[in-house]
């Protein structure tokens, strides 16, 4: 478990860079194609860092010791930007804790959209995510759109 989930801050822009990059692989045939760079682009230090200063998105950090374990972004008001975990800590409930944590940041009424990588997949189905189209590639990622339902109303649940 995550000592700790919290806001990202900038400070926080080169660690998560460097997370997203080392797991390009998952999310990225041909890292060198022409095609993938300006996606590539946008996992930068900079591009984090603008990204964290910008009031249309909402990141979450998780971390142990310092460390950074995972992150969670979403880019108001409902779609899954981000959601990374580092392959140390895979298996460790971490996507889910991200995911529980911004649940209560999300609108319940809006349903919540993500381009998966196809290796996220299951995990993203284990958090209520379903396919909403086969999988498909631009800019040379292959992504499975997904979308998760609104959360019911407690209120109306009698």
């Amino acid at each position: 478990m995550p000592e700790l989930i919290r806001p990202a801050t900038s400070a926080d822009s080169e660690a998560i860079a460097a997370l997203i990059g080392s797991l390009t692989h998952y999310f990225v045939a041909d890292g060198s194609a022409p095609a993938a760079q300006p996606f590539l682009a946008t996992f930068s230090p900079a591009a984090i860092a603008g990204l964290l200063c910008d009031g249309d998105y909402l990141c979450l950090c998780a971390e142990e010791q310092g460390q950074l374990l995972g992150v969670v972004t979403l880019h108001r008001p409902a779609h899954l930007h981000h959601l990374f975990v580092a392959p140390a800590a895979h298996g460790r409930g971490i996507a889910r804790q991200l995911w529980q944590a911004l649940e209560s940041r999300l609108d319940p009424a809006m349903p919540v959209t993500v381009n998966s990588s196809e290796y996220a997949v299951p995990v993203y189905q284990r958090l209520g995510f379903t396919p909403t189209a086969g999988a498909q590639q631009r800019n040379g990622v292959r992504y499975v759109p997904m979308q998760h339902p609104p959360f019911p109303n407690p209120a109306a649940i009698q």
